[in-house]
């Protein structure tokens, strides 16, 4: 009777290795994994669209993940950032169980028009991620 009731026992925790807050003696998941944030930057500027020059300064980029936008992008890091702190990108820390994140940066053009600049998937990890969108 005794082994009956330990066999029944399970540990819930993080079962997904790729998380912050991984379990290793888990054998339920509790759909709390954690993962580390991503950060959003640009390596220019400035940027064409459509053989227009714009600037980031005067047309700032914002970011979406999936349809909620998350932030604006309004400043350039040639080598990239390295300190999430920095002003002018968007740090974006994935929701318990997000693993996948799709993203899309987009800008609103002199004629009013919705412009796509970049967009991706990406899977969140155990270490922060620096994705430059242009």
């Amino acid at each position: 009777m005794l082994l009956l009731s330990l066999s029944g026992c399970k540990t819930k925790g993080c079962m997904d290795i790729d998380a912050t807050n991984f379990d290793l003696d888990a054998s339920k998941d509790c759909m709390c994994c954690q993962y580390e944030k991503v950060v959003f930057y640009s390596r220019s500027a400035g940027y064409y669209v459509s053989g227009v020059p714009y600037s980031l300064a005067t047309y700032p980029v914002k970011l979406f993940i999936g349809t909620q936008e998350v932030g604006v992008i309004s400043a350039f890091y040639p080598n990239g950032p390295g300190n999430p702190n920095l002003p002018g990108m968007v740090v974006y820390a994935p929701l318990p169980n997000e693993k996948k994140v799709e993203w899309y940066a987009k800008v609103t053009a002199t004629n009013g028009n919705f412009i796509i600049l970049g967009s991706g998937t990406l899977y969140a990890s155990k270490t922060t991620r620096y994705v430059a969108i242009f």
